[in-house]
């Protein structure tokens, strides 16, 4: 399914779309709503729950409890337990419905085996008969369609191989990032073919090498540093939260393609899939600086040079980031510990409530939309994407 829809999408990816100047916007919503112990509570109804776009209430029209947590053993005579599964056999999928992008274009060598181990790890010991997966290795050296084979899926984690080189030409990775934005935007395309089901997008890069304008931005991500200014000196103050083994780009340094960023968030959210960043390279060690990297002209010479080997923490402008935290999954990275936040993305892909309403604002603008999720009950918390994207004009 997945090489199919993306052969389509390439065919009619640049075809224009007929401008309009409203139109009728149905948000589907996966909300998570837990009580003071951390557990899921899973009795609400729609009047329970207060759906304000903008701050304009919102009328619910569909409201499910989605409940995979126990695990179902699907039929061999329902769905098969090896091969590719088919559009029909995926609606019948009793269990979660994942996709692990592995951009290699975005990982150094040196971090390939992490990355595939834990991926490997991830399908051999949270995956149940029930799951089913695929996998696309971004370059396209290797691809998986959605199976409920283990064996199959691990072995097109194999073929990964990271393929990172700073020292390309500008214009080369270039066209490799954006590439990798619009193979973001193509999957979420042919998830939104399952209908009705939330699906969970594990990408696994350092960077996605393209960020979001800061302008737009911010709007969105309040506590951003990246781009402050010393108000003596006039000087942009770089956010120390960015350094990483050598130095992360300044945003203003990095690409800037944010109309195709927010063009793939508006996929995943239309297509109801929550991308969920992993950045396999375990801990940084922002001291650190290379044996390899001649030293000559101090510290700063020093980390630039180790720049040109490997980037360091994503910017906060990164799509890194943006996909993550505006499709309703998060990132993971600078740490050693993946259990948790693996965990953590089998339980949101688990049991969730998904409801669904038809947007009171029916303007093509390209603006952001801000969701507000209230619970008429004391003692809980709900966990949602915080808005969303309306189509550009």
């Amino acid at each position: 399914m997945l090489a199919a829809a993306l052969s389509l999408f390439s065919v009619s990816g640049h075809a224009q779309a007929p401008t309009f100047r409203t139109e009728t916007t149905v948000v589907q919503l996966p909300v998570r709503v837990l009580d003071a112990k951390g557990s899921f509570v899973r009795d609400l109804a729609a009047t329970d729950i207060e759906v304000l776009e903008d701050g304009v209430p919102q009328a619910i029209s569909e409201f499910t409890l989605v409940d995979l947590s126990s695990e179902p053993t699907p039929s061999a005579l329902t769905i098969p337990s090896s091969g590719v599964l088919s559009p029909a056999d995926l609606e019948k999928v009793p269990g979660r419905l994942y996709v692990f992008l592995l951009d290699d274009v975005h990982v150094g060598v040196a971090h390939s085996p992490r990355a595939r181990t834990l991926i490997k790890e991830f399908i051999r010991d949270r995956m149940t008969p029930a799951d089913a997966a695929g996998v696309v290795i971004a370059s396209g050296v290797g691809r998986q369609d959605f199976t409920r084979d283990k064996a199959a899926l691990m072995k097109a984690v194999d073929r990964f191989s990271g393929s990172l080189d700073m020292t390309e030409p500008a214009r080369v990775q270039e066209a490799r990032a954006r590439g990798v934005v619009k193979l973001v935007a193509d999957l979420a395309g042919a998830l939104g073919s399952i209908r009705g089901r939330h699906k969970t997008l594990v990408y696994v890069g350092s960077q996605v090498g393209c960020r979001g304008g800061n302008e737009t931005s911010a709007d969105f991500f309040p506590g951003l540093k990246g781009q402050q200014q010393d108000p003596e000196t006039g000087k942009r103050i770089r956010d120390q939260n960015t350094l990483g083994t050598g130095v992360a780009p300044d945003a203003d340094e990095q690409l800037l393609c944010n109309e195709q960023l927010w063009d793939a968030v508006r996929a995943a959210v239309q297509a109801n899939v929550s991308l969920y960043a992993i950045d396999p390279r375990g801990s940084l060690n922002r001291g650190w600086i290379s044996p390899s990297v001649d030293g000559r002209g101090g510290p700063d010479e020093a980390r630039r040079r180790m720049l040109l080997v490997e980037p360091g923490k994503p910017s906060v402008l990164d799509g890194f980031y943006v996909l993550s935290e505006h499709t309703g999954g998060f990132a993971v990275t600078d740490t050693g510990n993946y259990r948790d936040p693996f965990d953590r993305i089998v339980r949101e892909s688990s049991t969730y409530y998904l409801l669904a309403y038809t947007s009171s604002n029916s303007k093509i603008d390209g603006k952001y939309r801000r969701t507000e999720i209230k619970v008429k009950r004391p003692g809980v918390e709900a966990f949602y994407r915080a808005g969303y994207m309306a189509r550009r004009p």
